[in-house]
């Protein structure tokens, strides 16, 4: 791809393009390569980067700019209740759907689990 294609794609100046290809190349040992003569970009090792993973990447974006272009603002909720990171594994489908209900209602994912885990596996007397 072209130079100012890329730029043009992701919206951003040249030094955070820059700093952005650094820190790709380094997290998913890919290489790309910059062609002088022609002006472009070029990948020709992928590394870890996969087609899964670039559709997921994708999908990303999307929710994100969905969120960006949302007229109502995100708050962040400081609990003093004691939380413990935990890690799971998903289908990329679920975790669309964990941020689209979350993006709708103005949660994040940890908010949209718990509320999933009281709502529905809690022994609350009905």
């Amino acid at each position: 791809m072209s130079k100012d294609a890329l730029f043009q794609e992701m919206d951003c100046s040249e030094p955070t393009f820059i700093r952005d290809m650094r820190e790709i190349r380094k997290e998913f040992q890919a290489e790309i390569k910059f062609h002088k003569a022609s002006g472009k970009y070029q990948m020709t090792e992928a590394g870890v980067i996969t087609p899964k993973l670039v559709r997921y990447m994708r999908e990303a974006i999307t929710v994100r700019d969905q969120i960006v272009s949302s007229p109502t603002g995100q708050t962040v909720v400081l609990d003093k209740e004691g939380k413990k990171p935990v890690s799971l594994s998903l289908r990329f489908s679920v975790i669309r759907k964990i941020e689209t209900y979350g993006y709708r209602n103005g949660m994040n994912r940890s908010q949209v689990v718990e509320w999933l885990v009281e709502s529905y596996l809690s022994n609350k007397k009905k």
